[in-house]
């Protein structure tokens, strides 16, 4: 059969996007030919691009049935059930053992751990068994390939972990021949995308309570940045972790040096996006002590050196650099390929990719002021517009990172393109290299099928955390509803909203009249005093979008003014070129009274750009239209911590899915998966930022600011590698549920978390709530979900296309999406009362006694069967939640599950319900 539709894949323009895919498992050895070693020498394909899915499962799914050959799936059995006191059993899976490994929490609420269900949460790349299947499987693809005349030499990337197949240009007869083939189960069309993107800016460390043992040198950068709770302080989750050290000794043996594990020590975090820039301190080995370890045992992954990016740009913490260009040059061709001013290599061109890579896993600075989710820490930065922003750190300053560049430039799109092939073979590479985290940037077309996402499944099975963002395209006003749609709804990974933190740049503008107004802004350059002002709509070169200051639309007569430019629309980094181009003085931003946005600028910029909000707003066009010669005076002010945090950012994107069209049948974005699972920090970040060839020895850090869901998918990615770092037992579901169940939902003022206009923020926007890190190691309990979960999750969705791409041992028994086993809840379209089946795995070390504690949406009745019960260590007890409207409502209503143990364990669960029909 042939599927539909390429993936669209797009980065929003105020996001810093990520993204992960696939590659061939047989890996080159160590030392292979150069990333440019075939590249350059062809021209686009005169047939399209196909990705061929073989019916035969990929390793991260094989469950076994060919003679001779093992499983190599991931041991992904439920706990059993027998310790759950009086309560329902849970599916009755089998349990699987292995000898030597403990299933349960790294540290419990007191007492010692019980006896618990052993089990190997990852496939083991390493295994006789994984070596011997993947041998089949190109053996397999040979006999594929031979039957429908395809060269073995044409094939541009083979997919062995999470896809098995492979792509190729086709004609149509040996498409045809494909689609007929009985060992081929699907034919995809390939297509490359246009990744819209905006060039991080400019740093800061941006966590409550910092750890005064990482500030050397970097007081400033300790004020009141409330944005991510429970990193650091007395109760955060690194304090935590080191008390946890005694309880971890057997897991810590090959680390002696005290506090050498408690950041994300032995983690491997993957970015897929366009490279990095390995000369910036943050991705140094140095700045760290005790030094980071050498990668894990697990680690297959490699540096592709070549004459830009030579094999000393690899380290201890960047442990792994790769590329994958060859979808992308057989899409576009080598005449459309433009390398000017990028690489064939790893090297970032754009900065994204170094960006995100910094907040996540950086050396040691500030934890969680770089970059993505690993970089190191203490890495001294440059001054930003003549002013200390202290020191960068990731998230994960211990963690190893690895990247995967897919991003090129095309002459007839621009930059940040990439294949739809290329992506699927960074997450095949990534999976099989031995990543802990995948970081995926990216927003899915709406239109695609939960099965054009199996990759991620299988990686995830692999055991592999995948963090998505939610995308930025969020509802442009209060009441609107478009842009709504949420990306990535697929619930193989966790889907990532962006929230403001409470750091603020306050920069007054003085009006001619002596009038001061308080603004929001960090701009490069100097402003003399009572410059002239003009609006952008007084000096059009296009009259339309002038007073939006869109490129090209302002007129000579701007030069050397202030421009006072209308937001909403075109974006800062467009604003900002547009009046460098005419020679303007600055720009005065005028914006809605967003909460939590006032952060939005700073913006790097070589002169000043300044936010006024509201009643400011108001006062300067009043001035300037009274005022036959009105003039300002910028001047920057101190920053503080004061603001309310967290709150929606205006461009996170949002659910549900409302377009009709957008949800084709079968196996459409279905509202009953809801989306995002969470929100994090993402407005106003500093991280880290490319250089130049000539000056690639930094001696301190470049940084840039970046605003976004990809932001916030980086900061919550760093968080998932300490997560797992302290309970290496536990399975990517098992992690994204107690990351999901521990989620706050009120601000830093105590009360509930505001949207972008005001408005409290309902789950559509911010999920389960916004990401408590301190919380997220001992949730309690969590919700697990294998194998059979998705398939027949999957089999809800399209029966005929499950029983086709589904493990061949496996029998199906569909189940509606919302009885998937997830943290949250979501019922769309209710008429009648509806069952919602959950179980839950016990992973506080101990016994314990669990009520149901339930906030029931507006005009639904709830009931929770059983609604007390008890559950000993690593045992599972199911339960079901029944809903029943007593009102109609088109709108969705909301509430929660809060299961409760008294001893400080609350795990809430969303309950998100549209209510259609009374029951008959």
């Amino acid at each position: 059969m042939t599927m539909a539709g390429p993936l669209l894949l797009r980065r929003a323009a105020l996001a810093v996007l990520v993204l992960f895919s696939l590659l061939s498992v047989l890996l080159a050895e160590e030392g292979d030919s150069s990333a440019s070693s075939n590249a350059g020498t062809g021209s686009a394909s005169a047939h399209p691009v196909y990705l061929v899915h073989l019916r035969a499962a990929a390793v991260a799914s094989y469950r076994g049935g060919v003679e001779g050959l093992p499983a190599t799936v991931a041991a992904q059995a439920d706990p059993d059930t027998t310790g759950a006191g009086g309560a329902s059993s849970g599916s009755g899976a089998s349990s699987l053992s292995q000898p030597g490994h403990s299933r349960q929490s790294s540290f419990g609420s007191g007492g010692s751990h019980g006896p618990s269900r052993v089990r190997l949460p990852r496939v083991d790349m390493h295994s006789a068994a994984v070596k011997s299947y993947m041998g089949y499987l190109e053996f397999l693809q040979a006999r594929v390939m031979e039957d429908a005349a395809v060269d073995p030499s044409s094939v541009l990337h083979s997919y062995k972990v999470v896809s098995s197949g492979f792509a190729a240009a086709l004609s149509p007869s040996q498409l045809q021949q494909l689609q007929q083939h009985p060992a081929v189960v699907a034919v995809h069309r390939s297509s490359t995308i246009h990744m819209l993107s905006t060039r991080p800016s400019t740093s800061v460390d941006w966590l409550d309570s910092v750890d005064s043992g990482n500030l050397a040198g970097s007081a400033n950068q300790t004020r009141h940045r409330r944005g991510l709770k429970g990193l650091q302080g007395r109760r955060g989750l690194l304090h935590v972790q080191r008390q946890q050290q005694a309880q971890q000794q057997a897991l810590q043996q090959q680390q002696q040096q005290e506090g050498a594990q408690v950041q994300g020590d032995g983690m491997v975090v993957g970015v897929v996006d366009s490279g990095i820039w390995p000369e910036h301190p943050s991705f140094s080995d140095k700045l760290i002590s005790p030094p980071l370890s050498a990668p894990p045992s697990s680690w297959k992954g490699r540096c592709e050196p070549t004459k830009d990016f030579p094999s000393s740009a690899c380290n201890r913490k960047l442990i792994g650099a790769r590329v994958f260009y060859q979808g992308f040059q057989e899409e576009v061709g080598t005449k459309d390929w433009d390398l000017k001013g990028d690489w064939l290599s790893p090297r970032d061109s754009t900065g994204t990719g170094t960006w995100l890579a910094g907040f996540r896993v950086q050396s040691p600075l500030l934890l969680l002021h770089s970059g993505p989710a690993a970089g190191s820490a203490n890495v001294p930065t440059a001054p930003v517009f003549g002013s200390s922003i202290g020191r960068l750190s990731g998230v994960a300053p211990r963690a190893h990172l690895a990247v995967y560049k897919t991003f090129w430039k095309s002459k007839a799109l621009g930059w940040n393109v990439c294949s739809t092939l290329d992506i699927a073979a960074a997450v095949e590479a990534a999976t099989a290299d031995g990543v802990h985290v995948l970081l995926v940037a990216l927003i899915w077309d709406p239109s695609a099928t939960y099965f054009e996402s199996l990759h991620y499944l299988n990686a995830h099975l692999a055991g592999v955390t995948v963090v998505f963002m939610a995308g930025d395209y969020g509802p442009p006003s209060r009441n609107s509803r478009e842009y709504q749609n949420v990306g990535n709804y697929n619930p193989f990974g966790l889907t990532v909203g962006a929230s403001s933190t409470s750091q603020r740049y306050f920069t007054t503008v003085t009006l001619g009249n002596g009038t001061v107004l308080q603004g929001r802004g960090m701009g490069g350059g100097t402003i003399k005093p009572k410059l002239p002002v003009v609006a952008g709509a007084a000096a059009p070169g296009n009259v339309a979008a002038a007073p939006y200051c869109e490129p090209g639309s302002l007129n000579k007569g701007v030069k050397g003014k202030v421009v006072v430019c209308i937001g909403g629309w075109v974006l800062v980094v467009d604003m900002v070129q547009e009046v460098l181009a005419k020679k303007s003085a600055g720009i005065i931003l005028l914006a809605d009274n967003l909460v939590g946005n006032d952060a939005l600028i700073p913006y790097d910029a070589r002169l000043p750009v300044v936010l006024l909000l509201g009643s400011e707003r108001s006062t300067l066009q009043e001035y300037i239209g009274g005022t036959a010669s009105p003039k300002v005076t910028i001047a920057q002010r101190a920053t503080s911590g004061a603001g309310e945090a967290p709150a929606m950012f205006f461009t996170s994107s949002t659910g549900p899915v409302t377009d009709p069209s957008l949800t084709p049948e079968p196996a459409a974005p279905t509202n009953d998966i809801l989306k995002p699972d969470l929100i994090a920090p993402g407005v106003c970040l500093f991280g880290a930022a490319p250089g130049t060839v000539a000056k690639a020895k930094m001696k301190s850090a470049a940084v840039a600011m970046a605003s976004g869901t990809g932001v916030a998918a980086s900061i919550t990615a760093g968080i998932a590698a300490l997560v797992m770092q302290s309970n290496p037992a536990w399975t990517p579901a098992e992690v994204m549920s107690a990351m999901q169940t521990t989620a706050d939902t009120v601000s830093n003022k105590g009360g509930p978390i505001k949207d972008a206009y005001g408005a409290d923020a309902t789950p559509w926007a911010m999920g389960q709530g916004h990401v408590s890190a301190a919380k997220m190691v001992d949730p309690g309990l969590v919700y697990p979900a294998n194998s059979e979960d998705f398939y027949n999750f999957l089999a809800g969705q399209d029966a005929t296309e499950a029983a086709q791409v589904k493990p061949a041992d496996l029998t199906l028994a569909p189940i509606p999406a919302y009885n998937l086993n997830r943290a949250s809840i979501s019922v769309s379209r209710l008429q009648g009362s509806v069952i919602v089946k959950r179980r839950v795995t016990n992973v506080g070390g101990v016994k314990a006694t669990y009520t149901a504690a339930v906030v029931a949406p507006s005009g639904v009745d709830v009931t929770v069967q059983p609604s007390t019960f008890d559950i000993e260590p690593a045992a599972t007890v199911s339960f079901t939640v029944t809903l029943t409207p007593t009102a109609v409502s088109e709108e969705f209503v909301f509430g929660s599950l809060t299961w409760e143990d008294g001893t400080g364990h609350s795990v809430r669960s969303v309950i998100a319900v549209q209510p259609l029909a009374l029951p008959a």
